[in-house]
């Protein structure tokens, strides 16, 4: 596909090159094409305002074809905008159901786990760092003694 892009590109700018030398050159009297070569019922153009009126027919017909390209390529947009509009809705909503089942399962699964396996341990080291520090306060209460009165 590329290749013929290129080709038809190509294509065209040589025509429009070679159009516009032969309108160059024409001002001189030279011809781009032999008069042999050329039909009777068709001669070059011999003024400007020919030249003129050639460019323009070109530059219509290429806006034209432009303007077709474009309108073609509006359908192309709205065919995918609607196509992606079904995918979404056929996919991506069951799939977004899905996932929000899935985050529920994980929540009740880490209440559960809060509930049965870390308050036990919390409990147990809420006892067992209360009774530290109640004997930690016992043992250094002569300690404590000493240092205020040092402080004093």
């Amino acid at each position: 596909m590329r290749f013929i892009v290129t080709v038809f590109s190509a294509l065209i700018l040589g025509f429009l090159l070679w159009m516009g030398l032969a309108g160059i050159l024409s001002y001189w009297g030279v011809h781009a094409v032999p008069t042999g070569a050329v039909p009777d019922s068709w001669r070059h153009p011999d003024s400007w305002s020919e030249w003129r009126d050639i460019v323009i027919v070109f530059t219509a017909v290429f806006w034209f074809i432009g303007g077709i390209l474009l309108c073609a390529l509006m359908i192309a947009a709205l065919v995918l905008v609607f196509l992606a509009r079904k995918v979404l809705k056929e996919n991506a909503a069951p799939a977004l159901d899905s996932l929000k089942l899935s985050i529920d399962n994980v929540r009740g699964t880490a209440e559960f786990a809060g509930e049965t396996v870390a308050s036990p341990i919390i409990r147990v080291y809420s006892v067992f760092k209360g009774v530290r520090t109640g004997i930690s306060a016992v043992t250094n209460l002569p300690d404590r003694v000493k240092r205020r009165k040092h402080k004093k």
